[in-house]
């Protein structure tokens, strides 16, 4: 299915503790579907940097279930 980045948000919630050192930050992304449902990933802030994705793209998983931007 394809979907929609309504939002894109840091992820600041690391509960009782920190973020591990060397784990990646990672990134809330809010997805609209094309059937108008909504739902939230979490996903690598660098990968979504390096792929381009902003608020308003378009983008698809993919078998790693990591977000790719259609063109």
């Amino acid at each position: 299915m394809k979907y929609k980045v309504m939002e894109i948000q840091e992820d600041v919630d690391f509960g009782c503790e920190e973020r591990s050192e060397g784990s990646p930050v990672m990134a809330v992304v809010l997805l609209r579907g094309e059937d108008g449902s909504e739902m939230m990933t979490r996903q690598a802030d660098q990968m979504l940097y390096d792929g381009g994705i902003e608020e308003g793209d378009s983008v698809v998983f993919d078998e790693r279930y990591e977000l790719v931007k259609l063109l």
